[in-house]
């Protein structure tokens, strides 16, 4: 080797080793190696999750009403023990409860659609009485509405082709929906003890298997009893609103009783779009202003009762949920699956509400006295 190389590396090879251990130190990362995998599992876990939201997302047509048909053989589960003590076999209480779920299905559909219907088709009638009564208030809005969009804006142009093909084409995705959610409400209740069965036994543990045990037991206690009670409250909501609508002269009482029965378990849009379809129907049949105005607001009073006051006794403090928690909920599932999810969003709620509970039970720390 020749002598400059030796003379340059002479006292790079001889630098003190002390000196070699600060240098190290000194360019050592801020976080250490468990830190940087622990952000890597975390960076792991949080793609996941955003994949896996993505997928439901996309697959909503099949996935919503797969879950929506187990949320409902949930429960139903404690019909379909009663009826496996009385000596029905499961396949004949599944069909049984598929046949009655398909009823109701088409009957709140019926209902829905009539009275919305009803609505839009009363919607001129309402904006104009509506107009009339509030005088000059609306006055400057139809002014600007004549200028942003012509004088021409409120005439109709006939019978819009595009609407009634978009309507027959959303009829066959619901049909198809409506197949999904029945098959696998049937497979799920006639099959539901055994898949019960394998789900605690495939933990491994003894601890996991009970604590398996308890949350499946405690998400059909807490669904069937809070469901019930909704369904019993609710009922009576239904029946009151169809004798009020029968009252007020708003006709159809029995599809408003149904109406007002299936937007309840929507979360704040429920009664909201029963409160406003009342609304115009008063104002659509009544030429005064308190006589239009009347069913709506007895309906919003009594339905803030009954869901603040009337089911929270029944059900007790323990399925009570944070409002924001439900908001928050509602437009997250709605927004991920549509009308199916703003419908499940509730329960799927109160089963991570049991969940959580059930861990935290389990790994919860002695507070110091």
């Amino acid at each position: 080797m020749p002598r400059h190389f030796r003379v340059m590396s002479g006292p790079l090879d001889r630098k003190p080793l002390r000196e070699q251990v600060d240098v190290t130190e000194r360019k050592a990362p801020f976080l250490s190696s468990a830190a940087l995998a622990a952000v890597a599992r975390a960076s792991s876990v949080g793609l996941f999750g955003l994949a896996a939201l993505f997928a439901l997302h996309e697959t909503s047509s099949i996935v919503a009403p797969m879950f929506a048909a187990v949320v409902v053989g949930v429960v139903l589960s404690r019909f379909g023990d009663r009826a496996q003590s009385l000596g029905i076999p499961p396949f004949l209480a599944a069909t049984g409860f598929a046949a009655v779920s398909a009823i109701a299905i088409v009957v709140a559909a019926t209902a829905l659609t009539s009275r919305l219907g009803a609505f839009v088709d009363r919607a001129p009638e309402f904006a104009a009485r509506l107009s009339a009564l509030l005088g000059g208030i609306l006055r400057p809005l139809q002014i600007l509405k004549i200028q942003l969009f012509g004088a021409g804006a409120d005439k109709s142009s006939g019978v819009d082709m595009g609407s009634i093909t978009a309507v027959i084409g959303g009829l066959t995705p619901a049909l198809g929906g409506l197949l999904i959610f029945l098959a696998t409400l049937f497979f799920f209740v006639a099959g539901r003890a055994d898949l019960r069965r394998k789900i605690v036994l495939a933990q491994a543990r003894r601890e996991n298997r009970l604590a398996t045990l308890r949350i499946l037991n405690g998400v059909e206690d807490a669904l069937a009893l809070y469901f019930g009670s909704a369904a019993l409250v609710y009922g009576a909501l239904a029946a009151f609103t169809a004798l009020l609508t029968w009252l007020s002269g708003l006709g159809a009482p029995l599809l408003w009783g149904v109406f007002a029965f299936v937007a309840c378990f929507v979360p704040f849009f429920g009664v909201t779009i029963v409160f406003v379809a009342l609304l115009a129907a008063g104002f659509a049949v009544n030429d005064q202003w308190l006589a239009g105005l009347a069913p709506a607001l007895i309906y919003l009073v009594v339905h803030f009762v009954v869901d603040n006051a009337v089911l929270p006794a029944i059900v007790g403090r323990r399925f009570e949920i944070n409002p924001f928690l439900v908001f928050v909920s509602l437009v997250f599932w709605t927004w991920m699956w549509g009308a199916i999810g703003a419908v499940i969003a509730a329960p799927l709620l109160l089963i991570m509400k049991i969940v959580v509970e059930e861990f935290r039970e389990e790994d919860a720390p002695e507070l110091p006295d």
